[in-house]
This record gives structure tokens, sequence and C-alpha cells, in this order.
């Protein structure tokens, strides 16, 4: 059963996050994409399977409505990257001994630019590489600059502002080194009917060993097509951590 956990990621600000299972057990830490929430389905139903498969799990979110949480709008993936950093350090704090992590979408690059990689393995689920919010790419429109937020105006069906921060960092951002630099056990898992298969194969050719890939059929972005399909997603995941 989760609980709820908020852990100070930084003098100012906190995240907020649900934690399952025993501080004995293999951890899973979940990253969600953007602009997503770790109350979607996609990680909810991840944790109960991983909790299953006997993990322990913690999925928060990085950024929130309170008043000691971040904005997105005021963020970078560096940013998120240090509070994943954070969070895998207050756990090792705890004791834990092992410690995955999985990153969805945007992520992936969160997890590839954590300073520490204080991690034992990490799955990455179809992860953004090389996107703009700014410029066109994937066939997508890049968001709209809007001068009085200094950020984008991204048309997401849930209309989404990304700063200015984080437009130019993605842009000036070198993707093909990030796994190059990257050095803990690396699974990545694409979606065979996404836009993102052609990155994830690059991500994978600059990895280090000990690294695996493998393309999900029938997949979508969101490995939301079928329970078989999101099964398939969590079992990759959780074949790889048991290596580790």
């Amino acid at each position: 059963m989760e609980r709820q956990l908020d852990i100070k990621v930084s003098k100012k600000f906190k995240v907020r996050g649900r934690f399952g299972g025993k501080l004995t057990q293999p951890l899973v830490i979940v990253v969600h994409g953007l602009p997503c929430s770790t109350k979607e389905g996609l990680y909810i139903d991840a944790c109960r399977y991983f909790s299953e498969c006997g993990f322990a799990t913690y999925r928060f979110d990085l950024y929130g409505w309170q008043k000691d949480a971040r904005q997105l709008i005021n963020s970078t993936l560096a940013t998120h990257a240090a509070d994943l950093d954070a969070v895998v350090r207050y756990f090792r704090k705890l004791g834990v001994k092992k410690i995955h992590a999985v990153g969805h979408s945007f992520g992936g690059p969160t997890i590839l630019l954590s300073h520490d990689q204080n991690f034992n393995a990490v799955a990455l689920w179809d992860p953004s590489y090389d996107i703009s919010f700014a410029k066109r790419k994937y066939g997508f429109a890049g968001g709209k600059y809007i001068k009085a937020l200094d950020g984008y105006f991204m048309k997401w069906g849930a209309n989404t502002v990304i700063g200015k921060k984080m437009a130019d960092e993605v842009d000036r951002l070198k993707w093909n080194e990030l796994t190059k630099n990257f050095y803990s056990p690396l699974k990545i898992i694409a979606a065979e009917k996404g836009v993102l298969v052609p990155g994830a194969k690059k991500y994978f050719k600059n990895a280090n060993q000990p690294k695996e890939f493998s393309v999900i059929k029938s997949a979508g972005h969101y490995f939301d097509e079928t329970d078989k399909i999101q099964e398939q997603l969590s079992q990759a995941s959780v074949d790889w951590f048991e290596r580790f």
C-alpha cells in the first residue's frame, strides 16, 4: 500500500510523491514526462506491477501547485535531474541498497542528466530525443513565444507554457552525448508506433555497457493501447532490474 511521502530537494522546494513497500526492498523511482504527473494511469499501474514483483516504489511530481513546489515554467531538465538526485540521496541515507529508475518521455533525459548517477539500473520508456519546444520537429509545430510569460505556449490539448530557459536548454543540448556520458546499466524500451524509435536507437548506439534495447510492438508513446502492452513494458523493466 502506498503512502504520501514528500521530500525536500532544496532549501526552498519539496517534491510530493507516493511511496509503496519497505526500505529493505529494492526501490524503483518513476520519473514522469512533460507535462505529465505521476497521477496518470501509466505510472500508477507500473508501480502496482513493480510492487507485485517485490519492489518498493516511489513516484513523485517534478512540479505542483503547492507554495513550496516547483513550477514547470521556471524549471529546466537540469533542475529536474538535480531534484531526482536529491530524492535518490534521501533514500540512500535511509539505507536503501538498490535503487533503480524509470524515465518516460522527457523523464528519460532527466535521468541521463543526473550528476550523481547513483542508480543500480535504469529503464527508459520511449525517451525524448532531440525535441524542440521552439522549432518544428517530428512533425509537430513549435510553441508560440509569449513575451509576458517568457515562455513558449504549447498546444498539447491541455495547453502548457514551457519556460524559455528550458526551451533554450533543449535546443543546445548535445543529445548524442547523453548516453555516452551515462554509466549506470541502461535498458531502452521504444514504442513501435511512436516517432522516437530512431532517437532511441541513437541513444543505445552511444550507450555504455551493460545496455539492452527493445521495441514493444503496436505500442504508442504512452503504452496504453492494451493491458498486455503495459505488462510487457513493466515486465521488461523488471527483468532488467533483477539483473542488478
